[in-house]
């Protein structure tokens, strides 16, 4: 009787004892430049076990709250858990002022995670805005450039990152420029039409900061959705190929900066050009009069050894891509097998003879 009592007993204390909480894990970068993402990764496991705790697809929200002062919430995501028991979440800076943040996950049941789990991480956001100076005007009448010169303080000569973006389209870049050793930079962009450019600057360490420019007037307006540039890697021994759709009048091309580019073109009366008037610092240029038709562009690196993205913008164009039609124009695709070169007639009677004798045999 004593035995069945004491195997009641526990049973009992089985039924009440409490399960085995989860052990979770988040982490972030302690410091984070605002305009970069702000990403936050987590893991599972019970405790003193390795396997994930918490079943795939099980969710529970994620929280960033501004705590500099006053605790306020600013976003909150939904995390999922996935097979492996990790999972993420992104939250973006852009706009965020700077200072300390927490992020915490929430606890869905208040018991669902074990005491020793991290819940909640501090991040402090620093802008790097400031430290952008800009020579050129912010307004700027329209002449088929947008005039970008300025400087980053603390930067040196290790170059800073530039992209231009009008009506939501990337104009130019993202492109490394050559700075001085105050950090000095210039670039004149090819643009078409007037408008509000938002130029963004990045380093190697990431986000810097952007700036607002407004162009007065223009030549003509490009229609919404037209590209106007691209890009595509290029060596010595494999050059990038582009179309370019024109409009009629001149047609102005450049290069991205930083390597010694070769620039040779095809124009619309199928003649053939090179230039190779700049070096590494500055972007080769050509002006060509066109009636609306298509130029080819080859692009590739004086150097041998050299291999990197080229970018190339038109002013005055309806269109730029890569083409796949240009290699065959400058006489560098393979030659198809329709275009292989056919056997002499000797060769082939021959050829044929020697079927007929080693069937005979």
């Amino acid at each position: 009787m004593k035995r069945i009592a004491l195997l009641a007993l526990i049973a009992a204390m089985v039924l009440i004892a409490p399960a085995s909480a989860a052990y979770v894990s988040i982490s972030a970068p302690q410091e984070v430049y605002v305009g970069d993402p702000l990403v936050v990764r987590g893991t599972s496991t019970i405790e003193g076990q390795p396997k994930p705790s918490l079943s795939p697809g099980f969710s529970t929200e994620i929280v960033l709250y501004y705590a500099q002062y006053a605790k306020r919430e600013i976003e909150r995501k939904t995390i999922v858990v996935q097979e492996d028991g990790t999972f993420s979440a992104t939250f973006e800076t852009e706009g965020l002022e700077p200072g300390r943040y927490s992020i915490e996950i929430v606890d869905p049941t208040k018991t669902t995670f074990g005491g020793s789990s991290k819940t909640q991480q501090l991040v402090t956001l620093i802008d790097r805005s400031g430290i952008i100076t800009i020579d050129s005007p912010l307004t700027q009448d329209f002449d088929g450039t947008l005039d970008i010169r300025g400087s980053v303080a603390d930067l040196g000569d290790v170059g800073v990152q530039v992209r231009v973006e009008h009506d939501g389209f990337i104009v130019y870049g993202p492109t490394y420029l050559a700075t001085d050793k105050n950090g000095a930079f210039s670039v004149e962009v090819p643009i078409s039409a007037g408008g509000t450019y938002e130029v963004t600057f990045h380093d190697a360490r990431g986000y810097i900061g952007s700036r607002e420019f407004v162009v007065i007037g223009a030549a003509e307006p490009t229609p919404t959705g037209v590209v106007i540039s691209a890009s595509a890697p290029a060596s010595r021994s494999a050059p990038a190929y582009f179309e370019v759709e024109t409009r009629s009048g001149t047609v102005t091309i450049t290069t991205s900066s930083g390597l010694d580019w070769v620039v040779e073109y095809i124009d619309e009366k199928n003649v053939r050009h090179k230039v190779n008037e700049k070096g590494m610092l500055e972007p080769e240029k050509v002006e060509i009069a066109t009636e609306g038709g298509t130029v080819y562009v080859k692009i590739y690196p004086l150097s041998y050894t050299d291999n990197a993205t080229v970018q190339i913008s038109a002013a005055n164009a309806r269109a730029v891509r890569v083409s796949q039609v240009a290699p065959a124009l400058f006489g560098d695709a393979p030659p198809t097998p329709t275009q292989s070169t056919p056997l002499p007639p000797l060769l082939t009677l021959l050829a044929l003879l020697a079927v007929v004798l080693v069937r005979r045999g």
